[in-house]
């Protein structure tokens, strides 16, 4: 059966999500909110309402995109069971079900975010003005330099959480802008999704405010303004936007799970206990008085039978009496003696014959053994492995309770390599596009470093959160799997493992690389395109962009084009270089750092490593930055989870002597009375036959 039939789940979005914030109209009201963007300051409300707005809106239809999706996905998912389990017991698994998948869905909303917000800030592309200002050194310097913008001692290079708090501007002069209304804790900066991120939205549950922040607009709508505030009674005001992304822009979610649908869905065809019980006293007492009649009757007749036999034994000894019965034994003198002296000959033959058979031929033996403990199992394995089978209790069992799996990431993502002291240190006084050429690895090392710091950071979460996808789910299997084709599945299971994990985190990033490229959106680290000028720079300047050529690669039709520069890897963006990037620096002390403030990777590990030196960082990260996976299993837990609750076994017996005897004697009253009949009906044949001949003869 699927969960849907016995599950329903049913999100509680937060309150924004269905707001006039997000709505067509209110994002359409906020782009008329200036005609001149000239005129304002790059903080101001009026010319940065709008995208913000917009990027609001796109995280509530994405949330509800994929929860829908997730949900419908999730109900159709089959649940097996070859048993009813308790109430309790039932509810706490599915709960506990629906918690793993809240989780799984949580994280699949917010890898691309936690991606676009990595790459943004690694490439340093340039936004409107927000994380980058232009340098004009002189008048006649046909080229423009782009710097990364500072906010209050913050530069955009080394952290896209520089920000500041939006207002409405009013301009005293050309280049002096105060604030004359400032929108309470909604940032702008660096960048606008981290921007968003850290707001909130304490100002739209004030009507007033908004009213008052309408009067300013380029087009304010007065009486006519109809949007509605936020209700503070339905959320707090002072949540940041953040808090409500990382909960899938959910307050609350409606569970709920039916055990009395499951159970009529199920329908079991029988039911089972088990109990210990115990005799009372006159059951006790009842059992004593009938074994008692039954052993003094018994013994009384077996002694008796013992002293007649033994009687007669003595009084027939004599050598006559032994002379006498070997002669009656072959001399017949009636038809009589003819049938005892034939049943004779017959019953010692059978028997003869049963005695064979049942010393030198093997049978095949079927030994079932109920709910056997996992000692007995151990032991039967040894000495049946072949046909040992056993059948589970309980046909569904988690991997999370017999399997651990722990991953050992690159020493990349646990060197100094991906701190921030690493990154302060590459971008020393800042400046870099003045110290730096295009095609010096310095120029764009920060970003370089950042993102590989982020990429570990990703990767890292991204291999937690699959392997509690991977462990939370179940091994459906009737029956018990052997030791060694345990090890099997695990290892299946490890293979499939690392060959689909990186693709949810690899399709996302690689989807980002080519739309950047498409779009040839421009890096701040100058190393893609160059800003320039035709003639010399006055009030009227019109500017225009010039792509880098790496060797003979043109960041203007490839967003791959890098080039070697002191070990390392230049290029149109820093994430192509450092994907392009081996990692033969890393392990020399002269190139990654002359002056050896840190350290070189040790050269040591590369013995234990998967990855040489001229393996590439994008290799690496296509095992998600991992060098091996240790994995520890428990087969007792799984035996234990399987609760076994019968064990069958075959194997070949060969009867000893002792048991021929046992079974001669187990026939022996059958096959007298059947070689008595057998012997009678043959010699009245015979005599039959005698007479009739002789009677011919006579006439």
């Amino acid at each position: 059966m699927t969960y849907a039939n016995f599950i329903t789940i049913q999100p509680s979005y937060h309150q924004v999500c269905s707001s006039d914030l997000v709505s067509s109209q209110w994002i359409q009201y906020n782009t008329r909110a200036t005609n001149d963007t000239s005129s304002y300051t790059y903080f101001d409300y009026r010319i940065n309402s709008q995208p913000q707005f917009q990027l609001l809106a796109m995280f509530c239809q994405q949330a509800q995109q994929i929860v829908d999706n997730g949900i419908k996905t999730f109900l159709q998912t089959q649940f097996i069971s070859s048993q009813i389990n308790s109430q309790d017991l039932f509810e706490s698994k599915i709960n506990l079900l629906i918690s793993d998948w809240r989780t799984l869905i949580l994280n699949r909303y917010l890898r691309p975010i936690n991606i676009i917000r990595t790459i943004s800030q690694g490439n340093l592309l340039m936004n409107s003005g927000l994380n980058n200002n232009f340098s004009i050194t002189n008048s006649t310097n046909k080229n423009i330099k782009i710097l990364p913008r500072i906010y209050s001692n913050c530069s955009c290079a080394l952290s896209s959480q520089c920000m500041q708090f939006m207002a409405i501007f009013t301009q005293i002069s050309a280049t002096v802008f105060i604030p004359i209304f400032e929108i309470r804790n909604f940032y702008i900066g660096c960048s606008s999704i981290e921007s968003l991120l850290k707001s909130t939205l304490e100002t739209f549950y004030n009507r007033s405010a908004m009213l008052e922040i309408d009067q300013y607009l380029y087009a304010p709508l007065g009486s006519s303004f109809n949007f509605s505030a936020l209700n503070p009674k339905l959320s707090l005001p002072n949540e940041t936007i953040e808090t409500i992304v990382n909960r899938l822009m959910i307050d609350s979610w409606s569970s709920n799970v039916s055990f009395s649908s499951y159970y009529q869905r199920c329908a079991p065809l029988s039911c089972t206990i088990e109990y210990i019980g115990k005799n009372n006293i006159l059951d006790v007492v009842a059992s004593l008085i009938g074994i008692f009649g039954g052993l003094s009757v018994g013994l009384k007749l077996f002694f008796i039978l013992i002293l007649r036999s033994s009687e007669k034994i003595r009084n027939n000894l004599s050598f006559i009496a032994m002379k006498t019965v070997i002669k009656n034994l072959f001399i017949c003198y009636n038809q009589q003696q003819m049938i005892t002296r034939l049943q004779i000959f017959f019953l010692t033959i059978s028997l003869y014959c049963i005695f064979l058979y049942s010393t030198y031929t093997t049978q095949l033996i079927t030994v079932e053994i109920n709910k056997p403990t996992y000692s007995t199992y151990k032991s039967l394995s040894l000495n049946y492995s072949q046909s040992l089978q056993c059948f589970c209790s309980d046909i569904s069992i988690p991997y999370k309770s017999f399997l651990t799996i722990k991953p050992r990431f690159h020493d990349l993502c646990s060197s100094q390599f991906v701190s921030q002291d690493w990154i302060n240190y590459l971008y020393g006084e800042g400046n870099l596009v003045y110290r730096y050429s295009f095609i010096d690895f310095r120029a764009s090392a920060v970003g370089q470093f950042q993102l590989l710091t982020s990429l570990c950071e990703i990767s890292q979460e991204t291999i937690n959160t699959s392997l509690v996808q991977l462990l939370t789910s179940d091994y459906n299997d009737r029956q018990l799997l052997s030791e060694q084709r345990l090890d099997q599945l695990i290892q299946t299971q490890i293979n499939q493992f690392q060959l689909v994990t990186p693709n949810s985190l690899l399709n996302n990033l690689n989807l980002i690389r080519e739309t950047l490229g498409a779009n040839m959106i421009i890096s701040v680290w100058s190393v893609n395109w160059l800003i320039a000028t035709e003639s010399i720079i006055n009030s009227g300047w019109t500017a225009h962009s010039i792509p880098i050529v790496y060797g003979k690669c043109n960041c203007g039709s490839s967003c791959t084009c890098t080039q070697s520069s002191q070990g390392m890897m230049v290029g149109c963006y820093p994430l192509e270089s450092l994907l392009q990037t081996t990692l033969q620096c890393f392990y020399n002390q002269s190139c990654i750092d002359s002056t050896n403030k840190f350290t070189q990777l040790n050269i040591s590990s590369l013995k234990t490593s998967q990855y040489q030196m001229s393996t590439t960082i994008q290799s690496i990260l296509n095992n998600l930055m991992v060098e091996e996976y240790i994995i520890n299993k428990s087969y007792e837990n799984y035996f234990n989870q399987c609760a076994p609750s019968s064990c069958s076994y075959n194997y070949m017996k060969k009867y000893q002597i002792t048991e021929g005897i046992i079974n001669l004697i187990s026939l022996y009253s059958g096959l007298v009375i059947l070689t008595r009949c057998l012997s009678t009906i043959l010699i009245k044949l015979c005599s039959y036959k005698s007479n009739r001949i002789t009677i011919e003869i006579t006439e």
